[in-house]
């Protein structure tokens, strides 16, 4: 990791000044940037505005919100005063809390997405009991072990120093969550394909204009749990790009390495609810009420009813035959 190589090879070398207030500046346009966007969305899960928010799924978005909240209320500042310090070579801010803030924070947000990684695959591979496997009480209990889970990793890094932890954090931690998240994720979208290619065969069978028209919806709902699927897959690999290892080359290339990394951790969280919620239509429904805009397209035409937007439905879009239809579709395909 590039604060382990910064600090076992060029600990007595300081970074350019340039760099310093760089990385300041930068910080500064991310508060701007993170503070607004996840607050919005905290808001509109807390909130509510139309009674289809309150579900597991959101949930986990709304603990992703509120991580990338503290990041840009707490992480962002705190960088922005210890890089303007380190670029005027002064001793204000401790370096040890921005290693704190850094290694609690992106442990919650892995932890985080491996608890939305499972809850997908739990509604797609499961529909018929992911209403009694995962619920709102158990996504909150999860969400907050999350919490302690980093909070209780930070006194190892006090214990085991900056150097050994950041290797353990890298290279276990973080290479392992990613193999495991990208195993999940292909079988989620494979399962999704098979339920589209279902609905699509069972469309070309069906006469009689009811059939059809049910089997549009739950093609609709196929399709958009694909769409929030491929959306999470965005905010992996923009997270997961950001624990690319320095290479063993100049100090001061290795500090460029390490700042433009800790950027992309920073920047990570202003752009995952650009990635993630507002990318879904009944999130925008909600912002849209609450900033007091109207909507570009009309309400009765947003699709605010999927799998995991409410799971009312549930039942009538999915079909008790659907699992063992899927399993006959997949064996002959």
């Amino acid at each position: 990791m590039a604060l382990a190589s910064v600090s076992s090879m060029c600990s007595n070398i300081g970074p350019p000044k340039a760099l310093s207030y760089f990385t300041a500046s930068f910080s500064a346009f991310l508060i701007i940037l993170t503070i607004p966007g996840n607050f919005l969305v905290c808001l509109a899960i807390i909130k509510d505005p139309f009674r289809n928010l309150k579900t597991p799924f959101n949930n986990f978005l709304l603990s992703l919100a509120a991580t990338d909240l503290v990041v840009g209320k707490i992480m962002d500042p705190v960088s922005v005063a210890f890089h303007t310090s380190e670029g005027l070579q002064l001793n204000i801010v401790d370096i040890k809390i921005l290693h704190i803030l850094y290694f609690i924070l992106c442990t919650a947000s892995i932890l985080i997405l491996i608890a939305l990684t499972v809850e997908r695959y739990v509604a797609v591979s499961s529909p018929m009991k992911y209403k009694t496997m995962v619920t709102s009480k158990r996504a909150i209990l999860t969400s907050l072990s999350i919490w302690l889970a980093a909070l209780g990793f930070c006194f190892a890094y006090l214990q085991l120093g900056v150097i050994f932890y950041s290797f353990i954090f890298a290279n276990t931690a973080v290479l392992s969550t990613f193999g495991v998240l990208i195993f999940v994720h292909v079988g989620i979208l494979e399962r999704l394909r098979q339920r589209s290619r279902y609905w699509q065969k069972r469309r070309a069978v069906e006469s009689t204009k009811s059939d059809v028209q049910e089997n549009q919806k739950n093609l609709i709902s196929a399709k958009k749990d694909s769409k929030a699927a491929k959306a999470l897959m965005i905010v992996f690999l923009a997270f997961f790009s950001s624990f690319i290892p320095a290479c063993g080359c100049s100090c001061a290339l290795i500090h460029w390495l390490r700042d433009l990394q800790f950027l992309i951790v920073l920047c990570n969280s202003g752009i995952n609810p650009y990635l993630n919620a507002w990318r879904l239509p009944q999130f925008k429904r909600a912002f849209y009420k609450l900033l007091h805009l109207k909507a570009r397209t009309k309400i009765s035409d947003i699709t605010t009813t999927s799998i995991h937007a409410t799971g009312k439905r549930e039942t009538s879009q999915i079909p008790e035959t659907l699992c063992g239809e899927d399993e006959r579709i997949s064996s002959v395909e």
